[in-house]
């Protein structure tokens, strides 16, 4: 079931699964409509972020949780936006484009969702109830929805909702995966939950296009603020880029506004 997003977490042990569920539990306000618990976790508001995502395939949760540099022979720490210690990955071993999970910053509690840069290899595994079954093995791009990882993205959405969290969104995407067999598993309808979602979030909602990050075509269309005004706010990094149009699509557009105005 942790595969297939059933489960959002799993324990080796009855300590380890109790464990979880107090760490899950502590991100939760007590009830419905309450203030979400703040614990100091020693990392101030206004600290630096040392870790800056390259313009390569990387992995997000550095740039989320922080890690240890061992580039120039030094194991020097490089702090992440969520506070030291904070994040834990929620839904870990579905729909891998995607990383969502849960951290503080500052002590706030939140929840965060963030693109999967590198490519990733999804196993589909053999029917035993059919015997010309066989594992099959595709390999997904990232920084791009599909079908699973729209769903992942919904569901991550609704969930802290629920929960009365701020949400806070990575946005690193290209846009969605528009194959064949993508459109036979309903990448319209999913990616449009991502979008019901959104419009009735009752918490803020922060967009931030991450350094040497890009938002375009359909994943800017899913993301805008204008979704939800009241609570969506979008922060875009100096060294990111993003857009709905390429430069060609752009350039096209207006020329045929313009060849078309002279027409009328």
């Amino acid at each position: 079931m942790y595969k297939n997003g059933i489960s959002h977490l799993t324990a080796g042990s009855d300590l380890d699964g109790a464990l979880q569920i107090v760490n899950y539990l502590m991100f939760i306000p007590e009830r419905r409509g309450r203030a979400i618990p703040i614990l100091p976790t020693g990392d101030s508001w206004d600290r630096n972020v040392d870790y800056k995502p390259p313009k390569g395939p990387y992995d997000p949760r550095q740039f989320l949780a922080g890690c240890y540099d061992d580039s120039e022979g030094s194991h020097t720490w490089k702090s992440g936006i969520l506070d030291h210690g904070s994040f834990f990955e929620t839904m870990g071993g579905w729909a891998q484009t995607i990383v969502t999970g849960r951290g503080r910053i500052s002590g706030i509690p939140v929840a965060v969702i963030a693109a999967e840069t590198r490519s990733i290899e999804r196993v589909d595994p053999a029917d035993p109830a059919n015997e010309n079954s066989t594992e099959n093995r595709v390999s997904l791009a990232g920084t791009v929805w599909f079908p699973d990882s729209s769903r992942k993205t919904a569901t991550a959405i609704e969930d802290a909702n629920r929960e009365g969290l701020p949400l806070i969104i990575f946005a690193n995407f290209r846009g969605f995966s528009g194959g064949m067999s993508d459109m036979a598993q309903a990448i319209l309808k999913e990616g449009a939950k991502i979008v019901d979602g959104l419009s009735s979030y009752k918490h803020p909602v922060i967009v931030y296009l991450v350094p040497n990050g890009e938002l375009r075509g359909g994943a800017w269309v899913v993301l805008d603020p204008s979704i939800n005004p009241e609570q969506m706010t979008m922060f875009v990094d100096n060294d990111s880029r993003g857009g709905v149009l390429e430069p060609e699509g752009i350039v096209e557009g207006k020329f045929w506004a313009r060849k078309h105005h002279r027409v009328q």
